[in-house]
């Protein structure tokens, strides 16, 4: 039985609930066969003090796997798995990967596309990877577990193991949907915001308010699609209004390729000079201070704002700030923050829907869909001060 404990690791620090950590894990070892039929599977007490967690944890996690016909409890005698590899013609598992779960849009985004597979008798098998490598040995055991298609929000950098692996889906002929970002050289379906509209309407936004010098803010990484459609997005409004398109201010993220929401608690609010040296090095250049910064993103936005009101900056009557996303924080910030909203609920429900006609036996190339934006004017955004705002000549 110990053997079978060292298997199972759960991250109290997730957002994603313990009970669907749980189950997702002892649904692998199952379906897998890692966890074979007949065999007794360890008690609610011992999970619960292996994996430090409660017992009503540990229930709702089996209650599911006996409702799915997974395993069997046997008053007097323990659980067994009644689970056998021969199941495995009617197992009808949709993986769904992310490396992003981290706020409420993920979590919208799944529960759409659990509520639409789910009503088409599919099971959700959910997982969130924590780095790269994680990536592609999630993907390795999804491919393992014979799932009957993929859900992919993929790392920001994927490995080329991932990129051999997703390969492997291919010629399996296993469907994968990717949601925000493509890996090209893979031929699956995509999902994605309008990245270029809701930019474009931010920047639209801004030049009618009257401001000139508008620069982009974004992660210091290159060739990630959405974040090059939004910078695409900036770059055509102001040249369709003859004016400077700034080159992108960069940050880094801390200890990985992108920001997480987490990251606003450790960066805003606090007075470190990290923050205040990232935003000071934009104005060493020549030319005038921006009178508003576009960000990529709902959380550089507001680490933007913490650090330009330690410069001694108001938003938005010296800088106006915008982001992309709407994640529930922007609206509730001391200067609530003008944004592009994502239709997080119809991103999981046309991605769920292009996998099920894929499943049921759709033979037609690979196909994108962009989901519109709507633009939240907020309290961040106001006309430029008087005599501030002259046109750079190019």
């Amino acid at each position: 039985m110990p053997e079978k404990l060292d298997k199972i690791r759960l991250d109290h620090n997730s957002y994603i609930s313990l009970h669907v950590q749980l189950h997702n894990q002892l649904r692998r070892l199952i379906v897998s066969g890692r966890w074979q039929f007949g065999e007794r599977i360890p008690t609610e007490m011992q999970l619960s003090r292996h994996l430090d967690i409660s017992r009503t944890t540990v229930r709702i996690a089996t209650q599911r796997l006996e409702v799915e016909g997974l395993i069997k409890r046997t008053a007097g005698r323990g659980t067994f798995v009644v689970y056998r590899p021969q199941d495995r013609a009617a197992n009808r598992s949709i993986g769904y990967l992310t490396c992003s779960f981290h706020n409420e849009i993920h979590t919208n985004i799944l529960n759409s596309a659990q509520t639409e597979l789910r009503s088409s008798g599919y099971q959700v098998i959910f997982s969130n990877s924590q780095d790269r490598d994680d990536e592609a040995r999630i993907l390795q055991q999804l491919l393992d577990d014979e799932v009957a298609g993929l859900m992919l929000w993929a790392n920001a950098e994927p490995t080329e193991e991932t990129f051999a692996i997703l390969g492997a889906y291919e010629r399996r002929e296993i469907p994968i949907v990717f949601m925000d970002r493509p890996i090209e050289g893979i031929r699956a379906d995509y999902v994605a915001s309008d990245n270029f509209g809701g930019s474009y309407e931010l920047v639209r936004h801004l030049i009618d308010l009257g401001h000139r010098h508008i620069v982009p803010l974004m992660p210091n990484f290159d060739d990630l699609h959405p974040v090059n459609e939004r910078l695409r997005g900036y770059v055509t409004a102001l040249k369709e209004h003859d004016l400077y398109a700034y080159d992108p201010w960069k940050i880094s993220p801390p200890e990985r390729h992108e920001f997480h929401e987490t990251d606003i608690y450790s960066l805003v609010g606090s007075q470190s000079q990290q923050v205040i040296q990232q935003v000071e090095s934009f104005t060493d250049g020549e030319g005038p201070m921006p009178t508003a910064l576009v960000c990529t993103n709902d959380i550089l936005a507001i680490i933007a704002i913490s650090a330009l009101s330690n410069m001694g900056y108001t938003v938005p009557d010296d800088v106006s700030v915008v982001g992309f996303d709407d994640i529930s924080m922007a609206s509730h910030i001391g200067v609530p923050l003008t944004t592009a909203s994502q239709d997080t609920y119809e991103l999981g429900k046309v991605a769920s829907q292009m996998l099920l006609e894929r499943l049921g036996g759709g033979d037609m190339a690979p196909r994108s869909y962009t989901v519109p934006t709507q633009l939240r004017i907020r309290s961040s955004t106001a006309a430029p001060l008087v005599g501030v705002d002259t046109v750079v000549e190019t």
